[in-house]
């Protein structure tokens, strides 16, 4: 499974979020590409606890950093039972816990 990406022409790197302009080097020629959506999680952490009403419904939800193989690190939700740090994912558009669009993780080895 891939993803898309924003993909600098001009420095060749992927980014996210999604901006204008690269951050590595201020390049305009900035197009969506395909990208390998695997990766392994940084960092993983279990909310039980929000201010947002909408989400307080939904709790626990789980979070992640993902660094992803291209090296580029995307924000998650992930399966509360993949919590472990350096767990092989792979990243695609899902939906997140209040119905909205969002990037979410599934364990590789499941």
């Amino acid at each position: 499974m891939n993803l898309c990406l924003p993909h600098c022409q001009v420095c060749a790197r992927s980014h996210w979020p999604s901006r204008e302009i690269c951050p590595h080097c201020l390049g305009h020629e900035i197009q969506w590409t395909e990208i390998e959506s695997s990766g392994s999680v940084v960092t993983a952490t279990l909310l039980h606890h929000s201010l947002e009403p909408r989400f307080r419904e939904h709790l626990p939800v789980c979070v992640a950093t993902i660094q992803l193989d291209c090296g580029v690190c995307v924000l998650v939700y992930l399966e509360p039972g993949d919590l472990a740090i350096g767990n092989r994912v792979i990243v695609s558009t899902g939906t997140g816990p209040t119905g909205q669009e969002a990037l979410v993780a599934k364990s590789v080895t499941r």
